[in-house]
């Protein structure tokens, strides 16, 4: 590698090709964040990059950054892991692309986040291990939420701050992003249309708790499920202020299912 060159575990979030022979591919990259380069000849290419730069595709690439634009210039790419599974099934596909969208709406190029980088890549493997898909996106969203700043308030109530008790009923106010109890609803004549289980509230706190390795253990199901798909679309919907259109189709067929 010249003295010019770098290199960076990243993951492929989107590629177009551009001119004959060229491509323009966009790497969310650990330490670095979100970065797009150009991978000249990538068309033609035989060797360097092959079958790499496939959507999803875990990769250590090397480049050299640009002195006159935001492009860097990808000189190879080593495939680490393919996830392939995840172009092989429209399921897993559909799943993988909310992962996608997600991140390119909330990242920003060149703003690294080694915690975002982690989540996404136990997102993918998760996936492709074919964990179920809608509670890897719940588990995913939780997380995700946390990484940007806005973890949601599952621990007490927003209005009279009394912790969240395993006998009282709950709603989630999407616009605040936190829990209301039943009390709280009644006196302000205010019932939320997100009502939430005690059972889905106490997984979504240890999905919040717990590292990413043993969010496996967690299980969601049923009408749980359907809960916690609700809660984290209208909550993400509000949050970013527009439609994850990925992430809208399969989670409106299941709360509704």
């Amino acid at each position: 590698m010249s003295e010019s060159s770098k290199e960076s575990a990243a993951i492929v979030l989107d590629c177009q090709d551009h001119g004959e022979s060229d491509q323009i591919v966009t790497f969310y990259c650990q330490n670095i964040g979100r970065m797009t380069g150009i991978a000249k000849g990538a068309k033609r290419s035989q060797k360097r990059f092959v079958n790499k730069l496939e959507l999803f595709s875990f990769l250590c690439i090397r480049y050299t950054e640009s002195r006159s634009g935001n492009l860097v210039f990808i000189n190879e790419a080593e495939l680490l892991e393919s996830f392939i599974g995840l172009r092989q099934s429209m399921p897993l596909y559909k799943a993988a692309t909310v992962l996608r969208e997600l991140t390119l709406v909330a990242t920003c190029d060149l703003e690294g986040d080694d915690g975002f980088f982690s989540l996404l890549q136990w997102g993918l493997q998760a996936l492709d291990s074919r964990r179920p898909a809608m509670t890897v996106l719940v588990f995913f969203q939780i997380k995700f939420f946390e990484q940007i700043g806005y973890r949601p308030n599952l621990t007490f109530c927003l209005h009279c701050n009394q912790p969240f008790n395993a006998t009282q009923d709950y709603g989630f106010d999407s616009r605040a992003g936190g829990i209301v109890c039943g009390g709280c609803q009644g006196e302000r004549g205010q019932i939320t249309d997100l009502p939430l289980s005690r059972g889905t509230i106490k997984i979504l706190q240890s999905a919040q708790n717990q590292p990413l390795s043993r969010l496996h253990r967690l299980h969601l199901s049923g009408s749980g499920l359907r809960e916690a798909l609700s809660l984290l679309y209208h909550y993400g919907r509000h949050l970013l202020q527009r439609e994850i259109c990925s992430l809208k189709v399969l989670s409106e067929a299941h709360w509704k299912g």
